[in-house]
This record gives C-alpha cells, sequence and structure tokens, in this order.
C-alpha cells in the first residue's frame, strides 16, 4: 500500500518528445513568410513563360511559313512589281520587295573586244538586287520577319 498521494509519485521530470506534437505558431507564420517571399519573387517569371508557352503553338506554324517563303523559288520579275500578301492556314503573311543600289553593281564586259553590231543584236538582261523583306503574323501584335537578298530583272 502507498502512503503518498498521487500527486507526489508522478516524476517532475517530462520527456521531451512526449509534449510536442506538431508545430508552433511562430513556426508556421515564419514558414508561411517565407514560402510567400519565394512566391513574390517568382511569380512574374512563372506568368511570363506562362504566356510564352500558351503563344508557342503560333509562332512555331509562323516559323515554319516564313521558312517556307524565303525558300520558295521567287518569281524575278514579280520583285519589281510591288509587295503581295495574303493569308495560309489562319497566318497573315507578306512579302516586300526593295531595290538595292550598290556601286559595284557595275555590268562586266564579257570579252575584251566586240563589235558595235554584236552589242547592237545582243540582248543583256539588267539584274538588280532587291532586299527581299517577309512578315508572317498569327495574331494581333504577335509577328516574326526576316530578311533575304535576291537578284531579280528591271523592266
Amino acid at each position: 500500500m502507498s502512503t503518498g498521494t498521487a500527486v507526489g509519485s508522478r516524476p517532475t521530470c517530462r520527456n521531451s518528445g512526449e509534449g510536442r506534437a506538431g508545430f508552433t505558431l511562430i513556426e508556421t507564420l515564419v514558414a508561411l513568410a517565407l514560402l510567400l517571399a519565394f512566391l513574390s519573387v517568382l511569380g512574374p517569371h512563372l506568368f511570363h513563360a506562362r504566356r510564352i508557352a500558351d503563344h508557342v503553338d503560333g509562332r512555331v506554324a509562323a516559323q515554319v511559313l516564313l521558312r517556307a517563303i524565303l525558300d520558295a523559288p521567287v518569281d524575278r520579275t514579280a520583285l519589281a512589281k510591288g509587295p503581295r500578301d495574303g493569308e495560309t492556314g489562319g497566318l497573315r503573311w507578306s512579302v516586300a520587295a526593295e531595290p538595292m543600289f550598290i556601286d559595284a553593281m557595275v555590268p562586266m564586259e564579257r570579252g575584251l573586244v566586240q563589235t558595235a553590231a554584236a552589242k547592237a543584236t545582243e540582248p543583256r538582261p539588267n539584274w538588280t538586287a532587291f532586299r527581299l523583306i517577309a512578315k508572317v503574323s498569327w495574331g494581333p501584335g504577335q509577328m516574326v520577319s526576316a530578311e533575304t537578298m535576291r537578284l531579280g530583272l528591271d523592266e
């Protein structure tokens, strides 16, 4: 039989693992503050990446069409006639040609000695360099463009 009281027989020292089953309020608030600071720094970058990913299909289709336009054989007599435009698969495209005047574009003589009669009967095409500018757009404010140089006949 026990002569002491029940309170006196309890251990006075607690085990450190028994009393703490979760986080304190301060630890939780600090963790949330760190998480919010991290998200506020990354938020604009994630939004921008999302916007780019939304338009990637249109951008890829536009670049494929632009490459096809530039790789297609060019009607060299049509270069001087002015810009062309159209629509293909929901993509608007335009091609403009501007003549380039270069001092080095002086026609070379084929032979050292040519008679006047041979010069008069032999038609010589007059070639001009054209700056070709192609643009493809797939939405408002969404456009890709490229430039190249082609030779064309003067009329």
